[in-house]
């Protein structure tokens, strides 16, 4: 879907002698955009948003600040392999509730409370799911967040995929209620800025001081902040890719499901969902691949094999189901 209009013209009007000096290091200006966003949801305070060169920066500086050597960190799987991984690479370790192929991959909250106990350190929730593209819902993410908050156990709702779905489901709207949830966002997904490195966190007031103890000053360029404030600006950008998503997502999935495919639980409006076969020997991202069709293997997310892949939904349902 490329950009917003919006973004391209102002990247036009920018007055490229600002990028000498360093930018505000406070980035003020995208923050109060940010807060406005957010007003009907939550009331939220200036010191309560972190901007970030990237989500996955955010969630590296988050596991710097609550993951010790040993330290437990309580997920499910398949999810965000990238945070797994950095997990590990900061001492945690990481505990996830397996998604069962026979339920179609459908979350189960009943089994993320019972799994969850006070030796955790952290509860991550990528939401929507990557790679199946489905959605907690806000009751559940409460679920977690107050069961959490029993346990003195922290919650990052990492809402990457975030605006391919209205406001009115996003963790920000607990923001203020549960001390113990940080929401992750980033304009690399719906907005169409992944070059740009923009991502920002949501906090309890109580926890953002501690955030900024292990951030660094300058996360982003003086283009990035402007850019990715105009973009937010554009919503009627975001309102159209969603339904290009929801129409060509269905479409696509019910070819594939008249072709013996097996899809996972997945949202209308999110872009991604996992595809797959019964047949565990066959090695599902080559045979795409062989008919010009690129998607993320299997194997590269935790507890899934090679009869399964990751897809993108494109802009045309019809080009990926005439190359099959």
């Amino acid at each position: 879907m490329g950009t917003s209009e919006r973004v391209l013209e102002a990247a036009r009007r920018f007055e490229w002698p600002a990028i000498c000096p360093y930018p505000d290091p406070f980035y003020k200006e995208l923050r109060q955009r940010i807060i406005q966003f957010w007003a009907d949801c939550a009331e939220l305070k200036t010191e309560q948003v972190q901007i970030a060169d990237g989500a996955i920066i955010l969630l590296e500086r988050l596991n710097k600040l609550f993951i010790d050597p040993g330290s437990r960190v309580l997920g499910y799987s398949p999810q965000f392999t990238e945070y797994v991984t950095e997990t590990e690479a900061s001492g945690g370790i990481y505990e996830a509730v397996l998604l069962r192929p026979e339920e179609n991959f459908k979350f189960q909250v009943e089994r993320m409370l019972e799994r969850m106990s006070q030796e955790h350190r952290l509860v991550y929730l990528d939401n929507p799911n990557n790679p199946t593209g489905q959605f907690i819902s806000l009751e559940e993410i409460e679920a977690i967040a107050l069961e959490a908050k029993r346990k003195e156990v922290a919650v990052i709702a990492d809402e990457a995929f975030g605006d391919y779905l209205g406001k009115e489901n996003s963790a920000i709207n607990l923001m203020n209620k549960y001390p113990n949830l940080i929401v992750v966002r980033t304009f690399s997904k719906a907005f169409g800025l992944a070059g740009l490195r923009v991502g920002y966190g949501v906090f309890p007031l109580e926890l953002a001081p501690f955030y900024r103890k292990v951030n660094v000053p300058f996360v982003i360029s003086a283009v990035s902040c402007y850019l990715a404030g105009e973009a937010l600006a554009d919503q009627a950008f975001i309102q159209r890719c969603r339904g290009i998503v929801s129409r060509e997502k269905k479409r696509l999935i019910e070819g594939l499901r008249q072709r013996g495919y097996l899809i996972s639980e997945t949202h209308d409006c999110c872009p991604i969902f996992l595809l797959g076969c019964q047949d565990e020997t066959r090695d599902l991202w080559e045979e795409l691949l062989a008919r010009g069709i690129l998607t993320e293997g299997g194997q590269g997310f935790r507890d899934l094999g090679s009869n399964y892949v990751r897809v993108n939904t494109p802009s045309r349902a019809d080009d990926f189901l005439s190359r099959l």
